[in-house]
């Protein structure tokens, strides 16, 4: 049978037929690729590090860090170099937790999240020496056997 005249003739394949053309006519996301992602390593306390993110990307991308979900900063000591990140001192208080690279389309506002990445950081740290006996400076003689107690700390133990 016929449609009747005026009525349109087929209501129901045009939104079949514009989900079909949307994504050859622009509605499609650009994919972002990560060829390089940052992965978990040990650092020494004070010492030169690397976080490595390569991207890739058919449009414009826009490449940040996170560090337990906040954005880092850029300063002298942690900054990024190109699309990773540069420690020039890691440091065991600022450095601790999961960091994580961003790469946004900055046309389509696409966002891709790397892998966490945490540094297992080594470090040592010393307190003053004590003198334990004898019990004070003033009796120790030329002969005296001397005993010393100091307390050192770090990672690992």
């Amino acid at each position: 049978m016929g449609a009747a005249r005026g009525a349109p003739s087929s209501p129901r394949r045009l939104p079949l037929l514009s989900v079909l053309l949307l994504p050859l006519l622009g509605g499609a996301q650009t994919a972002i690729v990560f060829i390089k992602e940052p992965s978990s390593q040990d650092a020494l306390q004070g010492r030169r590090a690397l976080l490595r993110c390569e991207v890739e990307a058919s449009g414009s991308v826009h490449v940040y860090w996170l560090l337990d979900g906040t954005p880092v900063q850029d300063t002298d000591r942690r900054f990024a170099q190109g699309s990773s990140l540069s420690f020039a001192a890691v440091d065991r208080l600022q450095d601790s937790g999961a960091f994580q690279c961003v790469a946004q389309d900055k046309v389509t506002g696409e966002e891709a999240r790397s892998t966490n990445a945490s540094f297992n950081i080594k470090w040592i740290e010393t307190g003053p020496v004590v003198l334990k006996h004898p019990a004070s400076e003033a009796e120790i003689q030329p002969q005296t056997q001397v005993t010393l107690r100091c307390h050192i700390d770090g990672h690992p133990r």
